[in-house]
C-alpha cells in the first residue's frame, strides 16, 4: 500500500515555492550580466546502512565545491512504502528558507537565501529525517540537483549519489511464562470429612471418651436398649437381677393374701 503523504499543508508548501521562485528571479534581476552560472561537480548521500521499523534516521545530503549558489532543488528518491518523512526535520545553509514536499517516491528539498543573505560557496549541507515503516531492502537515490545563482542562471546535476540500507522489523517483547506454584508435601492438611472445622479429633482427643461419644463419633447409630445400652455398660446382669425381685414381690403378696384369707374364714367360724 503506498502512502502518499503531503507533509505540509498545500498553503505552506506553496508559499515556500513563491518564496524560493520570487528569490530566484529577484536575483535574475539584480545579477550581473558578466557573472557566471553557479558549479558544481558531484554530490554525496550519507545514511545508515541498517535500520530497524519505527526508528527514525538523518540523511545528510552534501554538495561539494560550489560557487554562487544562491538557490538549490534536490530530489530525493525514497520508497514512500518503506520510509516516511519526518514533519520539519529539514535542515540547510544558515541565512536561508528550507521546505520539503513529496509526492510518492519523490521527496523535493528546496533551499533559497533571504533578503540580504549573500550567496554560497564551498561545500553545502542539508539533512532530513526519515522514518522506516516496512522491513527490507530500500534504495535512497538522489537524482536530480539544480543550482541558481544571483544572477538567475542554472547548473543540473542528475543522477549524483545513491545508497541503499536495509530495515529490519522491528523487535517483539515475548511475554514470559508464569510459573504454576507446586505444592509442597505435607504443607497442606486434608480436612476429615467427618469433622467440621475447628471440631476436635475423636482419634486425638485427650481425656476419657465415653462409649457413647466413641460411637457417634465413628458415625454408628444409638444401640437398642435403652440409655443404659447406649453409654455402652452390660445391662444383662441388671435385667437378670431385677426378674428375680419382680418374681420375688410377686410370690410375696400372693402368700399373705392366702395368709389373709385364712384368718378371715376362721374367725368366721
Amino acid at each position: 500500500m503506498q502512502h502518499r503523504l503531503r507533509l505540509r499543508p498545500r498553503a505552506t508548501i506553496v508559499s515556500s515555492t513563491l518564496v524560493a521562485a520570487g528569490a530566484i528571479g529577484l536575483a535574475a534581476l539584480t545579477a550581473s550580466p558578466a557573472q557566471a552560472a553557479p558549479t558544481a561537480t558531484t554530490a554525496t548521500i550519507d545514511a545508515p546502512s541498517t535500520a530497524t521499523v519505527g526508528t527514525a534516521f538523518d540523511v545528510d545530503l552534501t554538495i561539494p565545491a560550489t560557487t554562487d549558489v544562491y538557490a538549490y532543488q534536490i530530489t530525493l528518491d525514497a520508497d514512500a512504502d518503506s520510509l516516511a518523512y519526518v514533519d520539519d526535520s529539514v535542515t540547510g545553509p544558515d541565512g536561508g528558507f528550507d521546505s520539503v514536499e513529496q509526492d510518492g517516491d519523490a521527496l523535493t528539498i528546496v533551499h533559497t537565501r533571504l533578503g540580504s543573505s549573500p550567496a554560497l560557496s564551498g561545500d553545502l549541507a542539508a539533512s532530513i529525517g526519515l522514518t522506516p515503516t516496512a522491513p527490507g531492502s530500500v534504495d535512497l537515490a538522489v537524482t536530480s540537483i539544480t543550482l541558481v545563482g544571483s544572477d538567475g542562471t542554472s547548473t543540473t546535476l542528475t543522477d549524483p549519489a545513491s545508497t541503499s540500507i536495509s530495515i529490519a522489523a522491528a523487535a517483539t517483547a515475548t511475554p514470559t511464562p508464569t510459573g504454576t506454584p507446586t505444592p509442597t508435601p505435607g504443607a497442606t492438611a486434608t480436612a476429615d470429612p467427618g469433622t467440621g472445622a475447628g471440631d476436635p479429633d475423636p482419634a486425638t482427643t485427650s481425656g476419657p471418651t465415653s462409649g457413647a461419644t466413641a460411637v457417634a463419633a465413628a458415625g454408628g447409630d444409638r444401640p437398642a436398649g435403652g440409655e443404659l445400652a447406649w453409654t455402652g455398660a452390660d445391662v444383662a446382669p441388671w435385667i437378670a437381677a431385677s426378674l428375680a425381685l419382680l418374681a420375688a414381690g410377686g410370690t410375696l403378696i400372693t402368700l399373705r393374701a392366702r395368709r389373709a384369707r385364712r384368718e378371715r374364714t376362721g374367725a368366721a367360724e
